[in-house]
């Protein structure tokens, strides 16, 4: 095993591929009032897209080609994108006095579980040119950065490289704070993408207040 090998070990692809998975299930369960498109459209396209990924990587992200680059670039858009249509959807949803409490609360609760997922996929895929190129010697240190994590300012740390559930971590943390908490935003395009995130999720975070307050009283 050669040292880069042994320092650098290639990102697993389970975390991310049931973190897909999981989203898309969410997918599948949104009632119909919220969705554009039948409910397995979705789904389905998530699953046509990641199944070609899982066969070429199918147990650590060890190596990349052009069409799987833009294959997983796909795959983050389309989520993101159907996530953001649905989160439109809801927020009109709570916004009808006349829809069932209990169905919305769910549903808001789906999205907002889906949004950070989706937002994770995207800050994962951004970063220092993807999860592959994050592995490769000598780019960690002359690749742009679109985030800076806690471990990089650890001397200690200097075999540590991020995987998915570091930015799954780093959405989660903007969707409840609404703002970059440990992990700084570097990048023009990393700042916009949590500043889009962080608005949508106070919406929906305040319109699920307002509308749990009216249930209760």
């Amino acid at each position: 095993m050669t040292p880069s090998t042994a320092r650098h070990p290639h990102e697993r692809r389970l975390p991310v591929a049931l973190a897909i998975l999981v989203n898309l299930a969410l997918a599948l369960l949104l009632p119909q009032q919220v969705l554009l498109l039948p409910s397995w459209v979705v789904p389905l396209l998530g699953v046509l897209l990641l199944t070609p990924l899982i066969v070429f990587n199918p147990r650590r992200l060890s190596r990349e080609a052009t069409w799987s680059r833009w294959l997983s670039f796909a795959l983050a858009i389309m989520l993101t994108l159907a996530n953001q249509v649905t989160v439109v959807r809801t927020i009109v949803l709570l916004l009808d006095g006349h829809a069932n409490g209990s169905v919305v609360l769910l549903t808001a609760l789906q999205v907002w579980v889906s949004s950070i997922i989706a937002f994770a996929l995207v800050y994962w895929e951004l970063d220092r040119g993807g999860p592959v190129a994050r592995r490769r010697p000598g780019l960690w240190k002359t690749a742009e950065a679109d985030f800076q994590f806690p471990q990089e300012a650890d001397p200690r740390s200097d075999a540590w490289r991020p995987v998915y559930l570091d930015y799954l971590y780093v959405a989660l943390t903007n969707m409840v704070a609404f703002s970059p908490t440990d992990t700084m935003p570097l990048s023009v395009r990393a700042k916009m993408i949590m500043a889009y995130q962080s608005i949508g999720g106070f919406i929906l975070l305040a319109l699920v207040i307002s509308r749990a307050v009216n249930i209760i009283s």
